[in-house]
C-alpha cells in the first residue's frame, strides 16, 4: 500500500533549517511549518519541531489504517487515548495516562493559534467524552478515528471544528 507521507518523510530528513528555499515552499505549505508561519521559532526550535514531526509521521506510517476499538491498545484495534500513549511512549519515551480525561490535565493549555507539532488537541464529543489527537501542522492532526481508524484529519473539518475543546503542550524537552 502506498503511504502518503513516505515521500514527505524523505524530504524532512533531507532538509535542514538552513536549507529551506523557495523550491521547498510547496512541501512546507502542506504542513505550514512554524519556521515560516504559526509562531516563527528560532532555528533550534524549528529543528525540534521537525524532529517531532518526523517521529510522529514515522509512527503514523506504521499504524495507518489500524481500526478503532474502544478500550483497544494494539494493532488489532486501538482507541484515541491509547494511540496517543503509543506515539508518546514509542517516539518520545514519555508516558501519558491511559484516558483522554487524564491526558487533558497534562502540560500547559495553549490557544488554538499557538499550536505546534506534537501538541495534543482535544475535542468534546459529549458532556462526558473527550477525543484526543496530536497536531502535525497546517491545521492537521493524527488520531484514532472511530470511523476510519488511525488517520489524519483537519481541525477545520466541519465535524472537528464544532467539537474542538482545547490544546495542551507537553514539554518535549522532557519527552
Amino acid at each position: 500500500m502506498l503511504k502518503i507521507f513516505t515521500p514527505l518523510i524523505f524530504v524532512l530528513t533531507s532538509l535542514s533549517a538552513t536549507s529551506v528555499t523557495a523550491s521547498t515552499s510547496t512541501k512546507q505549505d502542506f504542513f505550514n511549518l512554524p519556521l515560516l508561519g504559526e509562531n516563527a521559532p528560532g532555528k533550534s526550535e524549528h529543528r525540534d519541531d521537525m524532529q517531532r514531526l518526523k517521529k510522529i509521521l514515522n509512527h503514523y506510517d506504521e499504524w495507518e489504517g489500524v481500526r478503532y476499538k474502544l478500550g483497544g491498545n494494539s494493532r488489532k484495534g486501538i482507541d484515541c487515548s491509547a494511540y496517543m500513549q503509543r506515539i508518546f511512549e514509542d517516539e518520545f519515551s514519555y508516558s501519558l495516562p491511559r484516558t483522554a480525561h487524564e491526558q487533558i490535565k497534562l502540560g500547559s493549555r495553549i490557544a488554538k493559534n499557538e499550536l505546534n507539532t506534537g501538541d495534543l488537541v482535544f475535542f468534546k464529543i459529549s458532556s462526558q467524552k473527550h477525543h484526543v489527537g496530536v497536531y502535525i501542522g497546517n491545521g492537521k492532526f493524527v488520531h484514532a478515528s472511530s470511523k476510519v481508524g488511525i488517520t489524519v484529519s483537519e481541525l477545520n473539518n466541519q465535524y472537528w471544528k464544532t467539537k474542538y475543546d482545547q490544546a495542551r503542550r507537553i514539554n518535549h524537552a522532557e519527552a
